[in-house]
């Protein structure tokens, strides 16, 4: 393969089974995310048919996004030949270097936002138990990182229990959509001290922060606050590690599509650094040694689509996985858990980055099985799923041992603040996954 016939078959690609509305914008020097907003399910989508349609070989290794940026970045990845753009050493230490800037989960970040205004308390333990945090499976064996059925009531409690911080709803469930955003309108402008509001929007309708991700639609909490100017509100999305002034009448018409409903107050006047026993409760609360929920229910999903008995199911399953890099995405909150045991037990840091690598591996296994299964999908042959089990079999693995590891250091700094992990780590599946029916 050249250069030019990886760049010929791109194009089809795009312009054809993959109907990117932006293809105005396509040439080699075409930025992947701004210019023809590939995110992360499209470009998988786009490796699959590279290989399968046009007989480009996609390399055996990992695919990370600082590894290209340009068209023509991604065709020297894949022709594994030297690129200007990837031999330039970046400005920025790689995001998973500072686990403070990763994206996890939007409600949880807005949380964690609230704890840092708070000089001196530190959020990176609230992330505990993230990395199999709530997600659904529906009744047609789709994964979803969102479900009307989900509620905020455990980080909700527990957030106060460890820090003080109160939480409360300002949505009214039993009020109209209308009525909900007068309603918020109003306490928006109703003067506070240390008080923030959340609300869930739907960010499809909200052209204006274009996140380069096709979701839709696309719950997700954000944080609004008023200006001097009353038909600008400030949007803090810390989630995104986004700020920014935008109009009213755009975030009122997120909040009010049918997708999204639900609002919350952050009162932060009581705000306090958490019990080391509260911790411990937490820890053990969240922990889940015997079980991997997310890779336990890839496994159910991917048996569902595949079997023999389903010939039209097997096609679905790149849809039924569409929305895997979100949730894989909370597997970086092990990295905020082992960063607070390194810095509180003072470990080297050579350590701490060697577990990070092992996360960091982990959530690339998720993004190649992601491929895996769309190729699977798409060529609907059944020859490869013992690979993908397999697959999922190495993540399981991993994550395993992931977890047996900060289990170690969780127990080892129990003894060093004389703290008795005395409550066993849970094992009543509290967090387990809503699953809407059974599979036919």
């Amino acid at each position: 393969m050249t250069f030019d016939s990886v760049l010929h078959a791109m194009q089809q690609t795009l312009a054809g089974p993959l109907a990117n509305p932006h293809m105005a914008q396509f040439g080699p020097e075409a930025v992947l995310n701004d210019d023809l907003h590939i995110d992360s399910v499209v470009l998988i989508n786009l490796l699959v048919h590279l290989e399968t349609d046009h007989g480009v070989a996609i390399p055996e290794r990992d695919f990370r996004k600082e590894d290209f940026v340009t068209v023509a970045d991604l065709i020297h990845v894949l022709l594994a030949s030297p690129s200007a753009a990837v031999a330039i050493e970046p400005e920025a230490a790689p995001a998973n270097q500072d686990p403070s800037e990763i994206t996890v989960h939007c409600f949880v970040s807005c949380l964690c936002a609230a704890i840092r205004r708070h000089e001196g308390l530190d959020f990176r333990p609230f992330y505990f138990g993230t990395w199999d945090s709530d997600f659904a499976v529906t009744a047609q064996q789709h994964l979803a990182y969102h479900s009307a059925e989900m509620t905020q009531d455990h980080y909700i409690r527990w957030v106060e229990q460890l820090y003080g911080i109160r939480v409360s709803q300002w949505h009214d469930p039993a009020l109209s959509k209308s009525d909900n955003l007068t309603r918020f309108e109003k306490l928006l402008h109703t003067p506070a001290t240390d008080r923030q509001l959340v609300v869930m929007l739907d960010m499809f309708h909200l052209p204006e922060r274009d996140t380069k991700y096709n979701q839709d639609p696309f719950p997700h909490f954000v944080i609004i606050e008023p200006t001097a100017d009353p038909e600008v509100w400030h949007m803090n999305d810390p989630d995104y590690r986004w700020r920014g002034d935008l109009p009213r009448a755009a975030i009122l018409n997120a909040m009010a599509q049918p997708s999204v409903a639900g609002g919350y107050i952050l009162d932060s006047t009581r705000a306090r650094a958490p019990e080391p026993q509260d911790l411990v409760a937490y820890f053990n609360a969240t922990f889940r040694p015997d079980a991997n929920p997310l890779t336990d229910a890839l496994r159910r999903i991917i048996t569902y689509h595949g079997h023999p008995e389903r010939p039209l199911a097997l096609p679905e399953l790149e849809i039924a996985l569409r929305e895997l890099p979100v949730l894989s995405l909370r597997k970086y909150a092990y990295e905020h858990a082992f960063a607070f045991f390194w810095r509180a037990l003072g470990l080297s840091f050579a350590a701490f980055d060697a577990h990070c690598d092992q996360v960091e591996a982990l959530c690339e296994g998720f993004r190649r099985l992601h491929f895996q299964a769309a190729k699977l999908a798409h060529t609907r042959d059944r020859d490869q799923l013992p690979e993908l089990i397999a697959a999922l079999d190495a993540l399981d693995r991993l994550e395993f041992t992931i977890k047996t590891a900060l289990h170690a250091q969780f127990q080892t700094w129990c003894r060093t603040t004389q703290v008795a992990a005395s409550i066993s780590p849970n094992r009543s599946h509290e967090t387990r996954a809503i699953l809407k029916g059974e599979p036919a």
